[in-house]
């Protein structure tokens, strides 16, 4: 899943990866569906002086067992987080809607502004909350969401913008 943003003040395409891919584009990680994403140095030399983790115990906890599933404890899959009842589930959509924002908003200073926010994968297709969560959270950017389109997304391929009123 990816969230692309393009800035013709710049002449520059950038995205960077949400979930699923291991390659960023820019040095901004998000939290994935197992992976914790950004993390600061310091936590994982606690881990290794204060638990003892080793290698393996610290790829486990990083790479299989953090990120949404950590957040959780239920799942890493949005779709079942969405649909859970559970507190554990709510706060972890609620950080990775967070992290996306702050991140959104990092990546719109270098570049200058955004001309879109495009949403593909199983966000862009299947969770109309994170959808409305990331666009609300930017609406200083200028990012607005149609709520009707978007709930009722019917296709890989649909414009899901607020067109902007005619002057």
């Amino acid at each position: 899943i990816l969230f692309f943003f393009f800035s013709s003040r710049r002449r520059h395409t950038r995205y960077i990866s949400v979930t699923g891919v291991q390659t960023c584009a820019l040095p901004i990680c998000l939290p994935m569906g197992e992976r914790c994403g950004a993390i600061d140095p310091g936590v994982l030399l606690f881990l290794m002086k204060e638990k003892g983790m080793g290698y393996d115990e610290l790829t486990a906890l990083l790479y299989h067992q953090s990120g949404l599933l950590g957040v959780s404890g239920i799942s890493d899959d949005m779709r079942t987080l969405l649909a859970s009842p559970a507190r554990e589930a709510r706060d972890a959509v609620d950080m990775f809607i967070y992290r996306t924002g702050r991140e959104l908003g990092s990546l719109a200073a270098a570049l200058g502004g955004l001309d879109a926010l495009i949403f593909t994968g199983g966000i862009g297709e299947h969770a109309a909350p994170v959808r409305d969560g990331v666009c609300r959270n930017a609406a200083w950017l200028g990012i607005t969401l149609e709520d009707r389109k978007s709930t009722r997304l019917n296709s890989s391929h649909t414009d899901i913008s607020r067109m902007p009123s005619s002057a």
